[in-house]
């Protein structure tokens, strides 16, 4: 009985040695992190997308392109090219002081060499969101 309870003390003891000496060791690492926003100052497919945040509709060489700011989604004079039907839509919008509210699909029928086109379609759960937060 006693060669036993030397021999379940001198295992605890090694054991607890052991994890002592496994958790005071490690070096901690410092990996440096590196904040990558899919938003960062462009467009993509699938965003939210709504006219109030277009500050200006231009043509730039047969292009349409809409400059978009929209602080919640950390987009700060954002350049969008869209296919004529969105931009268009925009603009009556702006006009009719009515406000599309949808997403912005990538379309590639229009898209060229690194130029991304988009086209406007109307989302209902954005819409929803948006006037639940007006209330």
């Amino acid at each position: 009985m006693k060669s036993s309870t030397v021999f379940c003390a001198l295992i605890a003891i090694v054991v607890g040695a052991q994890l002592i000496l496994a958790h005071t060791n490690q070096p901690t690492v410092n990996a440096e992190v590196e904040e990558n926003y899919l938003e960062d100052n462009r467009a993509w497919p699938g965003m939210f997308f709504t006219s109030e945040s277009v500050v200006e509709e231009y043509e730039y060489d047969d292009a349409y392109c809409l400059l978009y700011d929209d602080a919640d989604a950390n987009m700060f004079n954002v350049e969008i090219c869209v296919d004529l039907e969105t931009y268009q839509a925009v603009i009556d919008a702006h006009k009719t002081g009515t406000e599309l509210i949808g997403t912005l699909v990538l379309n590639d029928d229009y898209s060229y060499e690194g130029v991304d086109v988009f086209t406007y379609m109307p989302y209902p759960e954005f819409e929803m969101a948006a006037a639940s937060a007006k209330l």
